[in-house]
């Protein structure tokens, strides 16, 4: 045997191109997004098992503002993901996308090999989940994985991500998912949206949309206040169940309510709303502030006011037009339970927009501009109640009964 040809026919495999080779070996497993989809799938079915739990259990723990619900799930997926990568080496969405994760030695990772590299995920690649940090470990992450062909927590923790073929029913699977996660995502902003609209927009859509109310008017606050509405819709009265209120409204339906309180004495506009929280958490839990906004209501800026709180275990969600000025304070809210505020959310937007500051004046309105109720007998009442509080008025009768004697001599 000639050992020099034999050696000679061998192939040389220089360090160069040992790691040419490595490297080209590498770059075939270089999948960012494949991984990327993997781990969004993984947080939206663990999310929505999580939602669906909470729904059952603890519905109030979703009122928790998105973002920061968000960041809590991130968190609790750690130790759900290690779970999973011990005892099984994989999670359903690298399941599905045909993803492996082992440690040096080719085998299943340990609990705590798992648990480092999930917490490292969540800090370097999630960014814990704060919005605009989340989005710069993102790009970051894979501008290291494109380079290096490796992330920093699997290079910490000397692990390998192995990367397989996926059939046409994973992939298939895979999209639905994708297009489920997508879809929820729209709709969560869809319902933020909502959320965020007031009754007190002034915008034009607002304008367009809700019909301005009509027929029934009430006045009073010494005439610094009237309220248009639709007494097909609504029924006024004078204030029977809230003695601090001057009208009460409830809807035809029976099922909405609203009450208008004002006071002579003028109250901070910038502490009014801050106020009216107060008081509700003194008689209600669960009290969550959903929108404050500053609005034009005529010459007078108000503020326009939309909170929840639990009544007696009822959820209750409020609006509120609040103002306060030399004509006094004034605070006119509508409210209904929470299960049925989409359907009286048009009703109680026109019954605030028929809210008109007319002005402070020094007495009440004279028998020429009468309160107009659906009850007749309120409006005597609310004459001889003028008529007893109002010295102007008592002196200008005091000179027409001594016109009519003169006339009579």
């Amino acid at each position: 045997m000639n050992t020099s040809t034999t050696l000679r026919s061998m192939p040389v495999i220089t360090v160069n191109n040992m790691l040419t080779q490595a490297s080209h070996c590498r770059v075939r497993h270089i999948r960012p997004w494949v991984r990327y989809f993997a781990r969004t799938i993984d947080i939206f079915l663990f999310a929505m098992s999580v939602g669906f739990v909470l729904g059952m259990f603890a519905p109030s723990v979703l009122n928790i503002h998105a973002a920061f619900l968000n960041m809590i799930i991130l968190f609790v997926w750690i130790f759900q993901e290690s779970i999973l990568l011990a005892n099984c080496g994989t999670t359903p969405g690298k399941w599905l996308f045909n993803i492996r994760v082992r440690n040096s030695v080719g085998q299943k990772l340990t609990f705590s090999e798992a648990l480092n590299r999930s917490f490292s995920v969540w800090l370097k690649g999630m960014g814990m989940g704060v919005p605009v940090l989340c989005l710069i470990t993102l790009l970051s992450s894979r501008s290291k994985l494109k380079r290096d062909g490796i992330t920093a927590w699997d290079e910490d923790g000397g692990l390998v991500v192995a990367h397989g073929r996926m059939s046409v029913l994973r992939s298939t699977v895979a999209l639905l998912l994708l297009l489920g996660c997508f879809s929820v995502g729209v709709w969560e902003r869809s319902l933020d949206n909502m959320e965020e609209f007031t009754f007190a927009s002034d915008s034009i859509a607002s304008e367009e949309f809700f019909a301005e109310p009509a027929d029934g008017v009430v006045t009073g606050g010494f005439g610094t206040y009237s309220i248009k509405y639709d007494p097909s819709t609504w029924v006024a009265q004078r204030a029977i169940s809230n003695p601090d209120a001057e009208y009460e409204f409830h809807h035809g339906n029976g099922d909405a309510y609203a009450v208008l309180i004002y006071e002579r004495t003028a109250f901070p506009l910038s502490l009014l709303s801050a106020a009216v929280i107060e008081n509700m958490e003194s008689v209600a839990s669960d009290v969550r502030l959903v929108s404050s906004e500053t609005i034009q209501l005529g010459d007078e800026s108000i503020i326009s006011l939309q909170f929840e709180a639990t009544v007696m275990t009822v959820p209750l969600v409020y609006n509120a037009y609040l103002s306060s000025g030399e004509h006094g304070t004034l605070q006119f809210i509508t409210y209904t339970s929470k299960y049925l505020f989409d359907d009286y959310r048009y009703d109680c937007h026109t019954l605030l927009r028929g809210l008109s500051l007319t002005g402070y004046e020094s007495k009440r309105p004279n028998d020429t501009n009468p309160v107009m109720t659906n009850l007749e007998h309120e409006e005597s009442a609310i004459e001889d109640r003028d008529a007893r509080n109002d010295v102007n008025r008592a002196g200008l009768n005091d000179l027409i009964d001594f016109a009519d004697k003169w006339l009579d001599n």
